[in-house]
């Protein structure tokens, strides 16, 4: 069973890797499974916008959707006298004066409103620009039993590129439904859009597979989390697969191995075709519970 700390309030917990293809959303869909069986209604929430997939493995009931947009600078040529202002006010070079007008490129635009508050002609606006969308659904049948589990998904629009903006609504949602656990499943790397994602968390799962690449990576998303001052440990994936030496460096960074999930040829085949680990293999109930309890020690950490 869950342990008493991921009761006492809302928590949230953040999968993530250093790098894409260790095993991130295997762990973070079997985790919020475990965690709903175990008694703790939970949210399971999409954050990998430009590649969701948390949603295809379970047979859920959709509850609703939402667009995604941003507040993007809009010029109105007729007014703008080229002055320049809003052109250096931009954080971000989303403006420049061509033609004797302000031109706004709207990859750039972070929607601050820093050049709608400055533009002393006020020739710039603001108007709703899409990026992407947000979808909820409510697990169906016995997978989630006797708990609640309801996934969100966050998806990013082809073409677009403010992940960061889907993300952080993506979350927004999950609070909606109130659930004690949060599990976020994050995008891999450690980019802006993976700090959207993990900001805020209680506990963060770094999951790592035993190769150079895989510590390497591991390394770097370490250092993000020490940065966001969370709480981690380490979950290795196809553990047996490689020689690079995790438990060194997780003891030298003072890190738990929360779990490790052998190299084996039933895990691939059960996730390849959609299946949870935690239902199909038959070790899975043992990895995902013992990962549960300590993911329970994690968020202590975070409370005491």
């Amino acid at each position: 069973m869950l342990g008493s700390s991921l009761s006492l309030r809302k928590a949230k917990v953040a999968v993530a890797s250093g790098k894409g293809g260790t095993g991130k959303t295997l762990v973070a869909t079997n985790l919020a499974v475990a965690a709903a069986r175990a008694g703790t209604p939970t949210a399971l929430v999409d954050c990998d916008v430009e590649a969701p997939n948390d949603a295809l493995f379970f047979d859920a009931e959709p509850l609703g959707s939402s667009e995604v947009t941003f507040p993007l600078a809009e010029v109105d040529a007729d007014a703008c006298t080229g002055c320049g202002v809003c052109r250096d006010v931009c954080a971000y070079g989303a403006i420049r004066i061509l033609g004797g007008k302000a031109v706004v490129f709207e990859e750039l635009c972070h929607g601050c409103g820093r050049c709608t508050r400055a533009c002393p002609a006020g020739a710039i606006g603001e108007v709703p620009a899409r990026v992407g969308e947000v979808e909820w659904s409510r697990v169906a049948g016995g997978v989630a039993a006797p708990s609640v589990l309801e996934v969100v998904t966050g998806r990013l629009d082809v073409g677009q590129v403010k992940s960061p903006d889907v993300i952080r609504v993506a979350r927004k949602r999950g609070t909606v439904f109130a659930r004690p656990l949060t599990v976020l499943d994050s995008p891999p790397g450690v980019s802006c859009s993976a700090v959207a994602a993990m900001r805020g968390a209680d506990a963060l799962v770094l999951v790592t597979e035993p190769t150079p690449f895989g510590l390497h990576d591991l390394a770097l998303a370490v250092r993000l989390g020490k940065t966001l001052e969370v709480p981690m440990g380490i979950v290795v994936n196809r553990d047996g697969s490689g020689e690079a030496d995790i438990d060194g460096f997780a003891a030298s960074e003072g890190l738990p191995v929360l779990l490790r999930i052998p190299f084996d040829r039933r895990v691939a085949e059960i996730y390849a075709r959609g299946g949870l680990v935690i239902d199909e293999h038959p070790d899975g109930a043992r990895w995902f519970s013992t990962l549960l309890e300590a993911v329970s020690v994690l968020v202590g950490r975070a409370e005491g």
